[in-house]
C-alpha cells in the first residue's frame, strides 16, 4: 500500500495494490508519513473499503475529530451488526453509528442525556434493530465504562434502520411515526391489542413497512388489484369494518404527512386487517 495522506497519527488514506483508495487504522501508523511512502502492513489494526466518495470524505473528516479508541469500537460494533443482522446495510453505517458513537459519549460526560420519543415504537415495530442498539449499550458500558439509557439504544437502533432502509435519517423518524400511529389506530378501531407474536401482525408490520418507505421515498405503489374491480367491491362488502379502518388509516396519512394512498393499498390494508382480527 502506498500512502496518499496521512489524516492524523492513527490513520491514512491509501492506495492498495489493485489501486482501490482505502482508510487504515492502526496506533501511530500515520506518524510522519507522507505522499508515496510504503505503509506496514503489520501496523494496521483496521481497514476501511468505502466506494462512496462523498461518505469517504466524511469518513476522513471524522476520524480527524474522533478519538482512536472510540473508532476502533464502531467499528467492531457494525462488524457485529452486519453479522447478526437479517437485512442488507448500506455502508453508511459505519460512518454515522461511529460518529453518532463519539457524540453521545461526549454528551454523557458533560452531564447531558436525552430521551428517544419514539423508544416505544421502535420497541414494536423495529425489535431486531433494538436489539441490536442495546447490544451497543452494553458493549459501551464493558468495554468503554460508560453506562447508557435504553434511549440511547433507540437512538442506535435508527441509525441501523437509516441504513437498512438507505433513506435519510429525518425519514427514520417520519416512518417510524406513521407504522405506530397505523397500528394504534388499528387497534383502537377494532377493539383490541393484536398479537406481537402472530405471523399476521409480522406480515402487517412488514407491510406497513414496505408502506411507509416507498411514501418517502416517493416511489408509486403497485396497483396489482386495479383491474380487478368485481375482487376490490368483493373485499369492500365482506371486509366492510376492516375497510373502514383501513380508510381512517388513510386520512390519518394525508393529514399527519401530506401523502396519498391508493384504491389497491386501500384493499391490502382491508385484507391484513381482516387476517388480524380473525387470528383474534
Amino acid at each position: 500500500m502506498k500512502v496518499i495522506k496521512a489524516i492524523n497519527n492513527n490513520n491514512l488514506c491509501v492506495l492498495d495494490d489493485e489501486g482501490r483508495e482505502q482508510i487504515v487504522s492502526g496506533k501511530g501508523i500515520g506518524f510522519g508519513k507522507k505522499y508515496g511512502d510504503t505503509v506496514d502492513v503489520s501496523q494496521i489494526q483496521k481497514t476501511y473499503l468505502i466506494t462512496d466518495s462523498e461518505l469517504q470524505k466524511k469518513m476522513i473528516s471524522m476520524l480527524k475529530e474522533i478519538p482512536f479508541e472510540y473508532m476502533v469500537f464502531a467499528n467492531d460494533i457494525v462488524e457485529h451488526i452486519k453479522k447478526e443482522y437479517s437485512g442488507k446495510l448500506n455502508e453508511s453505517l459505519l460512518v454515522t453509528l461511529s460518529d453518532h458513537i463519539a457524540f453521545a459519549i461526549e454528551r454523557k460526560n458533560n452531564g447531558m442525556e436525552f430521551t428517544n420519543p419514539l423508544l416505544d415504537s421502535i420497541h414494536d415495530s423495529y425489535p431486531e434493530e433494538l436489539q441490536l442498539g442495546r447490544y451497543c449499550v452494553e458493549q459501551m458500558q464493558k468495554r468503554l465504562g460508560i453506562a447508557m439509557a435504553e434511549d440511547e439504544a433507540g437512538f442506535i437502533a435508527m441509525h441501523i434502520i437509516n441504513a437498512s432502509l438507505d433513506t435519510k435519517m429525518d425519514d427514520v423518524y417520519k416512518i417510524t411515526k406513521l407504522i405506530n400511529g397505523c397500528i394504534e389506530i388499528s387497534e383502537y378501531y377494532c377493539k383490541e391489542k393484536f398479537d406481537r407474536e402472530s405471523v399476521e401482525f409480522e406480515r402487517f408490520l412488514s407491510h406497513l413497512k414496505y408502506l411507509a418507505q416507498r411514501l418517502f421515498q416517493n416511489k408509486p405503489l403497485p396497483n396489482a388489484f386495479g383491474d380487478d374491480d368485481a375482487f376490490s367491491v368483493m373485499i369492500r362488502k365482506t371486509c366492510a369494518a376492516q375497510y373502514k379502518c383501513a380508510l381512517c388509516i388513510r386520512e390519518y396519512i394525508e393529514k399527519t404527512f401530506q401523502k396519498t394512498i391508493n384504491g389497491d393499498e386501500l384493499i391490502t390494508l382491508t385484507i391484513h386487517l381482516k387476517k388480524l382480527t380473525k387470528k383474534s
